[in-house]
């Protein structure tokens, strides 16, 4: 087992290179400390605000909120943020950090694996597989870059817990339930949800030893996440606008699931047919115990991801909820087919020719599902002509950045256009705020703030009605919940009903509208008259208000922007950015 493991951490290792290599063969000596943009730039933010000293982990765009309340806890935000606090540089952290988790990542996959009973080389193959599949979430310093080893560490407790139910065992799994409350909200109610899964299969066998281990470790792992759903439970009552902001991360109110249920979810049906086939039709299987505790495990770890996929089905709450699951449904159907090929293998000489075809061409469905996400999720880090130039573009934004952190000791609020990715990395590379971005109303902000914040970005645009009702530019300044899940729910619901309905004429399953028709030219058009009969004439006093210092103005796209009107002065420029002081 040593050389697997020893060849597992180099390789490992190797391959935490690539950015650094892609810097040094894309950018060169044109680097200038600005990551490649390889995903988005939000948990970057997070960590770096945390590391300045805001500890409650706010809002890391708007200076007013940064020692708030945070919408969402993420342990990992925290936990990556100690390197800073020990004064080790950010991107040195963030390196580190990386790092760091992703020879957890591959640790805790390995021993999973080989809890699988798969063999070394089977184990090792797929941890690196995996883990390039993995490579774009691992390198985000929050959400799934901690999220994945605690992801493994539930499922191989887990399957320990299954086989014996002894005191360590217990132990083991309490610990790793509780602690998955702390690190991503939909992995610990896909801990709950397997549990419960496990003790109603407990019950249905008449397992009284396995009913009362899985009842006794889930009370304790709960009691130890307890105060994360007890934050959220205070949180949403205590904060006038917790639901408003939650509806900008794309709440909404739909019994109906994602398609998404279908796209990644479906191959977990696939699986659990696959399982109950062999079973069904191959009896030795039965009296194999490993092969009976490798399914249950397979079936139970399933369905809890696709319940939870599908929950709003009960819940009648979708928030993005198939989008997320799919990124823990994806480790979950590697580690799962090599668990059905594991099986199928060992009991080849028993299977019949019917069972060999069908096991041969599930199992081959299955590898290229596996290849094909492998190859979508290390897309970003394949560099393409067009990435290139982006990423030479963003080494522009290291000058007036140097400027700012040089010039000013204290926080500032910097007013940018928000269509620019400056706006949402200058809280990244220097310890000052924007004056609005998009990643910043995805915070607990109150929605009349975030509207008004977008208006006052708009000065020089002069924004209309035809402009408004863009689908580009609501982008920018509505949440997800009205642009565009409301609308694809609503689209969703109509296309249901007239399949359910379809031999039937006396069914209204209602109208597609668009999100522009779903809030109405009085939205618009209220937004135009704000901005132009009190943001335009008072946009001194909203500056003030908002505490703006400085204006950064891209000579590319931002001609129109004229600062010294608002009496501002030019202490900066170069060949791509002016800043003005007011």
């Amino acid at each position: 087992m040593t050389k697997p493991v020893v060849a597992l951490v180099g390789i490992v290792l190797a391959l935490t290179l690539i950015p650094i290599l892609e810097i040094s063969l894309f950018l060169g000596s044109s680097w200038a400390g600005i990551l490649p943009g390889f995903t988005d730039e939000l948990n970057f933010a997070r960590v770096h605000s945390i590391g300045e000293g805001n500890i409650t982990a706010g809002n890391a765009y708007f200076l007013e909120h940064s020692t708030g309340a945070p919408l969402v806890l993420f342990g990992g935000a925290w936990i990556n943020a100690v390197p800073l606090w020990m004064g080790i540089p950010f991107l040195p952290a963030l390196y580190l950090n990386f790092v760091l988790w992703s020879l957890a990542f591959a640790a805790l996959a390995y021993w999973f694996a080989r809890e699988l009973r798969a063999p070394p080389i089977v184990a090792f193959t797929g941890t690196i597989l995996l883990y390039i599949q993995s490579y774009e979430h691992v390198w985000r310093p929050i959400n799934l870059q901690p999220v994945y080893p605690f992801y493994f560490l539930f499922y191989g407790a887990l399957l320990r817990f299954i086989r014996d139910q002894s005191r360590k065992n217990r132990i083991l799994l309490s610990l790793a339930t509780g602690m998955t409350f702390y690190l991503f909200a939909y992995l610990w109610q896909i801990a709950v949800i397997t549990l419960g899964l496990l003790f109603l299969y407990a019950l249905a066998q008449k397992n009284w030893t396995l009913a009362k281990a899985t009842f006794t470790t889930s009370c304790i792992g709960g009691a130890i996440g307890l105060p994360v759903p007890l934050y959220m439970l205070y949180l949403s009552h205590s904060s006038p606008y917790f639901w408003e902001s939650v509806g900008r991360l794309g709440l909404v109110s739909t019994h109906i699931p994602m398609a998404e249920i279908l796209y990644s979810g479906g191959w977990i049906g696939l699986i659990i047919v696959f399982i109950c086939v062999l079973f069904w039709r191959l009896p030795v299987l039965k009296k194999d115990a490993e092969s009976k505790i490798l399914a249950l495990f397979v079936l139970i770890s399933g369905l809890g991801l696709w319940i939870m996929q599908g929950s709003n089905l009960i819940t009648g709450k979708q928030l993005e909820t198939g989008e997320h699951i799919r990124l823990l449904i994806a480790p979950w159907l590697l580690f799962a087919t090599i668990t059905c090929a594991l099986i199928a293998w060992r009991h080849r000489s028993e299977l019949t020719r019917a069972l060999k075809v069908f096991s041969i061409t599930v199992l081959t469905v299955l590898t290229l599902v596996n290849i094909y996400l492998t190859y979508r999720y290390f897309l970003p880090f394949l560099p393409s002509e067009s990435s290139r130039a982006h990423w030479v573009e963003q080494q522009a934004y290291a000058k007036p950045f140097t400027w700012l952190n040089e010039h000013e000791k204290e926080s500032v609020v910097v007013w940018s256009n928000p269509r620019d990715a400056l706006s949402s990395n200058l809280p990244i590379y220097t310890k000052h705020f924007t004056l609005y971005t998009y990643w910043g109303m995805l915070e607990l902000v109150p929605e009349g703030e975030v509207r008004e914040r977008y208006l006052i970005s708009q000065y020089f645009d002069d924004p209309t009605v035809d402009v408004l009702k863009k689908e580009s530019e609501m982008a920018v300044y509505l949440g997800r919940h009205d642009y565009p899940h409301q609308a694809k729910t609503i689209e969703r619901e109509v296309k249901v009903c007239r399949i359910i309905y379809f031999w039937s004429n006396q069914k209204d399953c209602g109208t597609i509208l668009s999100s522009q028709q779903l809030l109405g030219d009085t939205f618009f058009t209220s937004l135009e008259t704000r901005f132009t009969d009190d943001i335009k004439p008072n946009i001194k006093a909203y500056l003030q208000k908002y505490h703006v210092s400085y204006i950064l103005k891209d000579k590319r796209i931002d001609a129109n922007y004229h600062p010294e009107e608002l009496g501002a002065t030019l202490v900066y420029s170069d060949a791509y950015y002016e800043l003005y002081h007011l």
